[in-house]
């Protein structure tokens, strides 16, 4: 269950124990950095680590796809017939071909809930553009997919981080703490662009966010390891009495779920593990306004009363949840209600809410990620918000 709920938002968050003396320098990472505006340069191969903003079609529809590739493994999310998915990597065939499959938003979506189930993308690259066909059964689809940074959408470079630390430096098989960062910079250099950076990098509470990126990171990773070999010291356990819950780990992965028209909406993944019988995740949602630099609210895209948005989230739930009307939401919750949070986020198919283990439901039933579509909301969708999203919002029932 675990390995297939680290990636449900973004980037998987894969902790590696490396030893102190194996540290990678931010600085000096792989990065690729797209040019805005449709300028996009071209690549004859796939860079090591990116994030790209793809425009295309797969069929006969038009679509838009964020990726990212860490090494080997690529995720991103794109809408598809109106459904919003996750794309994660199925098979590497060589560095420029590869086959991506469709995933949920959540763990508990079910083939019944998303048109095609496990459709596959085959995909080749070839400089500026990937070409290929989408499997869906029997049924296939040319896809043609262009890099493509048009006005209102941001370029971002990707980045890695990792290190980690004995609890006992002198004894070989030692317990270790690791610490990974799969992270975001924006690449523009336009003053709502660096508005935009900035913010990214508060999402990830660094200790000195006016620091340079390389810094900040190094400096929160040096925290997490000093307060690792105190811990150790505090457990007072001799160093032949080791236990594996002393293997702690830290991961925080940064990326992209929307990108258009102004907008930029970023989800920030901790997944931890300090002792104990298992260890823990969170998905935190930040939708950015970047035109008018501000950070949005619920309010600034919905006009509505709680009690007229827990019906649509609770009507939602059931639908996307396999919860029958004469059922209990406990059935699935552990109370008979489910309110809207703010841990909101919003792309071309409505407005989603995500809930992390143990806040309505048990650690088994993973994230719970319920998505209004915006037919449900179109007399409460904040008419500037619509004006600005009216190109891209599916309002058909």
């Amino acid at each position: 269950m675990k390995s297939s709920l680290l990636y449900l938002f973004g980037l998987p968050v894969l902790i590696a124990g490396c030893h102190s003396t194996e540290k990678k320098n931010p600085a000096t990472d792989s990065v690729t950095t797209a040019v805005v505006e449709r300028r996009v340069a071209v690549q004859e191969h796939l860079p090591e680590n990116f994030y790209k903003r793809f425009q295309g079609i797969i069929g006969d529809r038009n679509v838009t796809i964020n990726l990212n590739k860490i090494g080997k493994n690529f995720t991103g999310t794109y809408d598809y017939n109106g459904v919003q998915v996750n794309l994660v990597t199925d098979k590497i065939i060589n560095q420029d071909s590869i086959i991506l499959i469709e995933n949920g938003l959540a763990d508990h979506y079910t083939e019944d809930v998303i048109p095609g189930g496990k459709a596959k993308l085959h995909l080749k690259w070839t400089g500026t553009v990937f070409s290929g066909i989408r499997v869906d059964g029997k049924e296939k689809s040319s896809i043609r997919l262009e890099e493509s940074y048009p006005e209102g959408s941001y370029a971002f470079k990707i980045a890695t981080y990792a290190d980690s630390a004995k609890a006992y430096p002198a004894k070989k098989e030692s317990p270790q703490a690791s610490v990974k960062y799969e992270y975001l910079m924006s690449a523009g250099t336009k003053p709502e662009e660096q508005w935009l950076d900035k913010q990214v990098k508060k999402t990830m509470d660094l200790q000195k966010p006016a620091a340079s990126w390389a810094t900040a990171i190094k400096n929160d990773a040096d925290t997490y390891l000093k307060g690792y070999k105190a811990e150790i010291r505090e457990m007072k356990i001799e160093a032949d009495e080791p236990s594996a819950t002393l293997n702690y780990y830290r991961g925080q992965t940064l990326s992209i779920h929307y990108n258009d028209n102004g907008f930029a909406v970023i989800k920030h993944l901790i997944d931890s593990y300090s002792g104990g019988a298992h260890g823990n995740y969170a998905t935190t949602l930040y939708c950015f306004d970047v035109k008018n630099q501000k950070h949005l609210t619920l309010a600034d895209v919905l006009k509505i009363d709680s009690v007229s948005l827990q019906k649509l989230v609770e009507k939602n739930f059931r639908i996307q949840y396999n919860v029958k009307p004469a059922e209990e939401l406990t059935t699935q919750l552990f109370e008979n209600h489910l309110a809207a949070n703010k841990n909101f986020f919003f792309d071309k198919t409505g407005v989603s809410f995500l809930y992390n283990p143990y806040e309505v439901a048990s650690f088994a039933q993973g994230q719970i990620i319920v998505s209004v579509p915006y037919s449900d909301l179109k007399k409460y969708l904040n008419p500037v918000f619509i004006k600005r999203m009216e190109n891209d919002v599916h309002l058909h029932d």
